[in-house]
């Protein structure tokens, strides 16, 4: 997939199809609408194109947007858009030339002369422009008067449940991780370098992969969770502390802890996906250091007999 990043956008004026939107966790909802872009994209022989933004929502449009973090960071929302088998996206910095674009510029400079949209799909809550001035139903009008085909991709439910990614930001926040993966349509995942801990793991007879959790993403509820660890064609089965570890630790940085308990790998400074299937317990202050390794113990049976019985 070609990936666009610069303002001015040097982007060829060739004929595409156009997805808006930010996309972030690129949820169900959002496979759905990418779905209708290719779908839309071959039938018409246009290039299926996304265009979405580099940095925060809370940067964009509407200063009291409800921003509790990321699902995910801009390289995990270009990889599973990428897998949908989008050819290009167009990841706009979120500078102020950008953020200062009229809608009407956004559309008819933008993407209609120098992009060279034939077609359009949306969400129905789509808003783009200034300040989010730009809406589904300027988009009916201008679409209307300039022959671009637009299709407005509704919701997708869960029950009664609409999908968004603020829902999905709130189930990671409250440890609902399987209801987050149900929406994502994906099992949720942290990224991130392995680095060197105190070891503590390590002389307690589980050593860990540690990592240093993105202040970018939203906070998992602190706690004990069922795990995998993706390694290029591996996975393999985990479980994982995510918290301060208060009891040993008084620094109060979030780390992520992962203990692969049936092999032994050396993956200091190697990156690795760590995958979230299922809340165990909350983060627990511990009177003694023997006291936080027996509860560990107790943690890793029950997740065993969970990736044994295949829960999730």
């Amino acid at each position: 997939m070609k990936i666009y990043r610069d303002f001015p956008f040097q982007v060829t004026n060739r004929p595409r199809a156009i997805a808006l939107g930010f996309f972030d966790g690129v949820h169900l909802g959002h496979q759905k609408l990418i779905k209708e872009l290719i779908a839309i994209s071959h039938s018409r022989d246009l290039i299926p194109t996304v265009f979405t933004f580099g940095d925060h929502p809370n940067s964009n449009f509407n200063d009291h947007f409800r921003f509790s973090g990321l699902i995910q960071k801009a390289e995990g929302r270009l990889a599973r858009i990428a897998e949908l088998n989008v050819q290009e996206t167009i990841l706009a910095p979120m500078i102020d030339q950008v953020k200062m674009i009229s809608a009407t510029d956004f559309f008819h400079k933008y993407l209609l002369k120098d992009f060279g949209m034939q077609a359009l799909i949306v969400g129905k809550d789509a808003r783009f422009g200034h300040n989010g001035q730009g809406n589904v139903e300027l988009l009916e009008q201008w679409t209307k008067q300039t022959g671009i085909d637009l299709l407005v991709v509704g919701d997708v439910k869960i029950g009664k449940c609409k999908i968004s990614s603020t829902l999905i930001r709130e189930f990671i926040e409250q440890g609902n991780i399987k209801q987050a993966n149900q929406c994502l349509g994906y099992a949720y995942r942290i990224q991130g370098e392995v680095v060197h801990g105190k070891k503590l793991g390590r002389t307690l007879g589980f050593p860990t992969l540690n990592i240093i959790f993105d202040a970018d993403l939203v906070k998992p509820r602190f706690g004990v969770y069922a795990s995998q660890v993706k390694l290029q064609n591996q996975t393999l089965p985990a479980i994982t502390s995510i918290g301060t570890n208060p009891t040993v630790s008084k620094d109060n940085q979030i780390k992520v802890e992962t203990y692969i308990y049936n092999k032994n790998i050396d993956l200091y400074n190697k990156k690795v996906t760590v995958v979230l299937l299922d809340f165990v317990r909350d983060e627990m202050i511990f009177k003694s250091v023997d006291a936080m390794k027996k509860r560990i113990f107790s943690d890793l049976n029950t997740v065993r007999k969970m990736h044994e019985q295949k829960e999730f």
